[in-house]
């Protein structure tokens, strides 16, 4: 028996379903499935029912599950308190968000964070990922909180500030000629986008779609940086959140289009509990940035 197996276990448990738990935990559904099933045959009962396409928690799997969710939790309190032994001053705060807002609002929302002196024993652990990765993992317990693009339904999520979309082109691209351009104007024209585990790509093919916009992927890229990179050395236009390109060899261009603008959210895993570190992070952000 493995943490692994612990950790798919709850996961399935929590969603009953293989295809969502396999999505949330981002491996592929055989090989979530086959650890399952290994876990089965080890405690030699089985831990799900299937009803066709119906997946439910057996007795064995409702009673294992309480001792499954309590292990896992103690082990995440022995890391913490570790981690305060190592460093018996620091209480740390392990806080996901999307690539996007690295640059801008998190230096900032930090600065005003530690603004109050009393606050410096909070320390946090930042990981930057994509939406998917970041709320698989605040789900899992590895992050404490998340400030993403998207939201889920199993976690407890609330608006902070709205980003604005702008159109990059290279400096020598007709728009830059243009005070703005809308979203119809860019049908077969070459782009560079996000990949499509990103909340940005996943909104921007949404919005073509409903448009009947045909854009020409010609590349994809993990985060904004990547893109913009693409973009400076002339393989197409793209669409990202506005303050991130400062680069001199690309030009911005306002979309005309009305309220071209995604939301962000500071989420929390509504099933586990906060501890008054945790809690103080979560009130501070939701008391200084949240709208309505």
């Amino acid at each position: 028996m493995t943490l692994q197996q612990l950790e798919y276990f709850r996961v399935l448990a929590k969603v009953q379903h293989f295809t969502k738990a396999s999505e949330i935990l981002l491996i592929s559904q055989p090989s979530l499935s086959y650890s399952i099933s290994n876990l089965e045959k080890e405690l030699g009962v089985p831990l799900f029912e299937k009803e066709g396409k119906r997946t439910s928690l057996s007795n064995y799997g409702k009673h294992f599950l309480s001792y499954v969710e309590k292990s896992l939790d103690l082990l995440d309190e022995g890391k913490k308190s570790l981690e305060l032994l190592a460093n018996p001053d620091a209480i740390k705060i392990n806080l996901g968000f999307i690539y996007s807002i690295s640059s801008n609002f998190i230096p900032q929302m930090i600065n005003k964070f530690y603004y109050d002196t009393s606050k410096k024993n909070i320390k946090f652990n930042f990981v930057q990922n994509l939406s998917d990765y970041l709320i698989r993992d605040l789900k899992t317990g590895k992050i404490d909180l998340l400030i993403s693009a998207k939201t889920d339904k199993d976690l407890l999520c609330i608006p902070i500030f709205k980003q604005k979309l702008i159109l990059i082109a290279p400096k020598n691209h007709p728009f830059t000629k243009r005070d703005s351009i809308s979203i119809e104007d860019l049908n077969d024209v070459p782009f560079v986008l996000l990949n499509k585990n990103s909340a940005l790509r996943q909104m921007c093919d949404e919005l073509f779609e409903n448009m009947n916009i045909n854009p020409n992927v010609v590349f994809e890229a993990e985060e904004c940086n990547a893109v913009i990179s693409f973009v400076s050395l002339n393989f197409g236009v793209s669409i990202i959140p506005e303050g991130l390109s400062k680069v001199d060899t690309i030009s911005t261009v306002n979309i005309s289009n009305d309220a071209l603008t995604r939301t962000i959210f500071m989420c929390r895993n509504k099933e586990k509990k906060m501890d008054s570190a945790l809690k103080e992070v979560y009130d501070f952000i939701k008391n200084n940035y949240s709208i309505d």
